[in-house]
Formats: structure tokens, sequence, C-alpha cells
């Protein structure tokens, strides 16, 4: 599959200072060029067939990091904030607060009264996606380090709220990724920073005020995985490696006090490598019912219901799988349900064990979505962590899929 990486710049001066940078320049901060380090060490050994950065300083240097020979493109520049430029986000609320939230929620108002407006950047950096991807080809894949106003544009196309943001800024350093499928591509990472630790700032920061975090862990991989077979509710153990990545995953993240788990043995299992205090199996935490589909091959799947397979994939109508299973809609609130009955844990992470089906239905349940499969989202690697954080305004993604830790078994 084509892959783009984007990376967001290393924290800035202006980052540490609450300055709207925008298209302005400025260089990287001392804890920004800390982080380098770490990054390039993430992403050195990476091989990609183009890195490119957009034209700042701050991206340049962030680019330099694990790269050479870096192509430039305009079109990945940050969004022009107009006459925003240079101001905190206290003045721009002062003297101009109903012309930001216009310009946020409209979506067609130019930031800063002279800037660009969120669709008009939107365009211009999809559309610089889109031919990268062309570019690409069927298997190529690019890094492109940029800016946080720019990837929200991006990553609007895969994860746009209902009234609200429903996904955190990407952090600094932050890493999304993107995957192309039967030519549509797909958010298969967003703002992994595993690299700054298992528990980075904003986590820390919401659990510091409050916020319940869940942490929604898919399990390790079988045999099933392997074969490419449609495991809905079948009861697989995990094999070998299946065993090493959840073990990798307990290096990297440690135990949890609190752990609930699908009752499905490659959950549980997965769970048990995290859990202190035992593990709390939640029945309504398991995969997908693929009815007939349980244990087939999707090759075979689509010889022997190539009808349904059509309608349901091509048509996009939401249909039980496997004639005797489950929608994705019947999926996405159950699993919706399921998590509001939780007990989170106070002042840490609450570790959730499930399937790629289940947390790829949950995250974009929280989206405004017409998609009956969630296919701008790409399902989430085994033993991959996804954060969520429990707000005043609702659930808030802080990332999706980091996996981090599978970087040793590699």
């Amino acid at each position: 599959m084509a892959q783009i990486t984007f990376i967001r710049h290393a924290e800035s001066e202006a980052n540490a200072t609450g300055v709207w940078n925008g298209k302005s320049d400025g260089p990287l901060s001392a804890q920004g060029e800390v982080t380098l380090d770490a990054l390039g060490k993430r992403l050195r050994d990476k091989e990609f067939d183009v890195v490119i950065s957009s034209p700042l300083e701050r991206t340049r240097r962030t680019a330099a990091a694990f790269a050479e020979g870096v192509e430039i493109d305009k079109e990945f520049i940050e969004i022009d904030l107009g006459r925003w430029e240079g101001w905190k986000l206290e003045r721009v609320r002062a003297e101009d607060g109903e012309l930001l939230d216009r310009a946020v929620h409209d979506r067609n108002i130019k930031m800063g009264g002279t800037g660009e407006t969120l669709n008009e950047a939107g365009k211009r950096v999809l559309n610089a996606v889109d031919v990268l991807a062309e570019r690409l080809g069927e298997d190529g894949h690019a890094a492109v380090v940029t800016h946080g106003g720019l990837l929200q544009a991006v990553l609007h196309r895969h994860m746009a709220g209902r009234g609200r943001r429903v996904h955190a800024f990407t952090s600094n350093t932050g890493i999304s990724r993107l995957v192309w499928m039967f030519g549509t591509p797909r958010l298969a990472t967003y703002n992994d920073v595993g690299h700054l630790g298992s528990e980075p700032r904003l986590i820390r920061e919401h659990l510091d005020q409050g916020d319940p975090v869940l942490a929604m862990v898919r399990h390790g991989r079988t045999r099933a995985n392997v074969e490419q077979r449609w495991q809905g509710r079948g009861d697989w153990r995990l094999d070998d490696l299946g065993n090493r990545q959840a073990a990798a995953l307990a290096d990297w993240y440690g135990k949890r006090s609190v752990v609930y788990s699908s009752p499905l043995k490659r959950a549980h299992d997965t769970a048990a490598y995290v859990a202190s205090n035992g593990v709390k199996k939640v029945q309504d935490l398991q995969e997908v019912s693929m009815g007939e589909w349980e244990g087939f091959t999707t090759d075979e799947i689509v010889e022997k219901w190539p009808g349904l397979m059509e309608t349901i994939y091509r048509d996009g109508i939401d249909l039980k799988r496997g004639t005797t299973g489950e929608s994705f809609g019947e999926l996405r609130a159950r699993v919706a349900n399921a998590v509001d009955t939780l007990e989170p844990a106070e002042g840490e992470t609450t570790v959730v064990v499930s399937h790629g089906g289940a947390i790829r239905s949950y995250v974009s349940g929280l989206t405004d979505t017409d998609d009956s499969h969630a296919e701008s989202l790409y399902t989430p690697a085994n033993t991959s962590v996804t954060h969520l954080a429990f707000t005043e305004r609702g659930p808030e993604v802080l990332d999706y899929a980091v996996a981090t830790h599978l970087d040793s078994l590699t």
C-alpha cells in the first residue's frame, strides 16, 4: 500500500510562548531541540522513498533529524493566520473572539480577517496529499514534515466532529500515517508520540485535571490474523508473535490497576500482560459477529457470498455480516454502550482490550460520518493503543493506533 507519514515539527519558540506563528518563521525551542534525538532514532531507519518539508525553519530542522536530501514543498506550509500572526490566544479571544468562533465553525471565514479559510487550507493540503499519493504509486512511502494547523485539515477528512472537534490538536513531533486501500486514504495512525514515552504530556494533563482516560488496546496476533481469516466471535488464542507483542506492550506501557477486556481468549490473554489487579471481562467488548463468515478467508467469502459482499462493501449498505451476524451500526452501538458502563480508574489510564473492528467502530462513532463501515480509518495494529479522554464536551480522541513497542520486534 502507498503510505504517507506526517510529522508535526518539534516545539518551536512560538509554541513554547503561546504565540500563533502560522506562516511566520522562527526557530525551535530548547525543548524542541531535545526531542529531535528521540524522533531521529524512531524514524532514521525507516525506508522513505521521499521526505518532504514545509519551507519554514521549524519543519526543516525537524526533517533534518532523520533524513538527508529533504524536498521543500510550500503546499505543506502552515495556515495563513492573517492579522493573528504573532498574537497569543488571549489577545485573539479578547479582540477577535467572535471572528475566531465564526472562522472555526463556518470554515469559510478568513482566519485573522485576511488569511486563509479552513476550507481553503484544507483544499490546498488535500490536493497536495493526493498529488503525492499518485506520485508514490501502489507501494511508495513518503514522510511529510508539516504543521499542527495544516494537519487538522488532513484529519478533518477522517475524523470530522459533530459541532465540535473530537480529536486533540496534534502534538509536537506527533506522527500520523495515511495508507491507501483501493485508491482511498485511510487514517492508520494519529498523533503517535510514543518515542517520548508511554504517557505523553497530553494524557497526563487530562488525568491531572480529572478527566478519565481510556487506553483501547487491540489484542495480539493470532493464527487467524496470519491466515487472514475473519475471526469475529471465533475464540482464537494468541500465537507466538502475539504473545511477544503483548509482552512488549507490557514492557513499554507498564501495568495498570483497572483493566477490562472482551471475554474472547485473544483479548483476555493480551489484557493479562498489563493487568496488576486482574482482568474484568465485559461481554459487549467482543468483536463484531461475522455470522456464517466466521473463520473464512476474504477470498472464500467473496467466492461464497459475492452479492452480500458487494452490497456491503461496494454499495455501502450496512447489512448483517455473514447473513446472521451483526451490522457495523449494531457493533458501534454495542461497543459505545459497553464503554459507557465502565468504571475508570482515578489518576491513571484505564486499559480496555478489545478488537480491531470494535475499536474502529467506537472511534468512528464519535465523528460526523455516514460511512457504513468506518473505511476512513484503518484497522489498528495488533496490541496498538488508542487513548480517549472523557471531557465535559464529550469523548476526545488523543491518539489512534500507537504501537511504538512493536518497533523492538522488527
